[in-house]
C-alpha cells in the first residue's frame, strides 16, 4: 500500500506573505500542537510586547483555549478563527492544515479587511 506524501507548506514564505499582506500586522507564526513555533516573522520596526518566555506562555494558553473549543465542534462545526482584543494588540488564531496560525495586529483597527487578506494568502497556499 502506497503512503500518501503530505507536502508541508513553506512556513517561512507563508509567514512573510501574511506579514506583508497588511501594514497593521505585527506578527505571524505557525505552531504545532506541542506549542513549538514552526516559523514566525515580526515587523522589524516594532518592539516586541512580550519576552521570549511570555511568548511561550501565550502560545501554550492559546493552544489550551483552542483545544477546549474543540469540544463543541460536534454542535457548532469546526472553529475557523478566534479573536482576542487587548489594549495594546489584537490576536487572531486560525487553524491551517493541522497547525495554528497566530497573527497579532495593531489594536482598535478594522479587522475584516485583515482577516480577508490573511484568508486570501491561506487559500493560495492551500492549493
Amino acid at each position: 500500500m502506497a503512503e500518501e506524501i503530505v507536502q508541508q507548506p513553506n512556513y517561512e514564505q507563508l509567514c512573510s506573505d501574511i506579514l506583508n499582506s497588511d501594514k497593521n500586522i505585527r506578527f505571524a507564526g505557525f505552531v504545532n500542537d506541542k506549542s513549538k513555533i514552526l516559523h514566525s516573522v515580526e515587523r522589524k520596526d516594532l518592539d516586541s510586547l512580550l519576552t521570549e518566555n511570555e511568548i511561550g506562555m501565550s502560545i501554550h494558553y492559546t493552544l489550551e483555549r483552542w483545544r477546549k473549543a474543540q469540544n463543541f465542534t460536534f454542535r457548532l462545526g469546526k472553529e475557523r478563527l478566534t479573536l482576542t482584543e487587548y489594549d495594546h494588540v489584537t490576536l487572531f488564531t486560525i487553524p491551517f492544515k493541522g497547525k495554528l496560525l497566530l497573527v497579532s495586529t495593531e489594536p482598535r483597527i478594522h479587522y475584516d479587511p485583515i482577516i480577508q487578506k490573511v484568508n486570501s494568502v491561506l487559500t493560495d497556499w492551500a492549493k
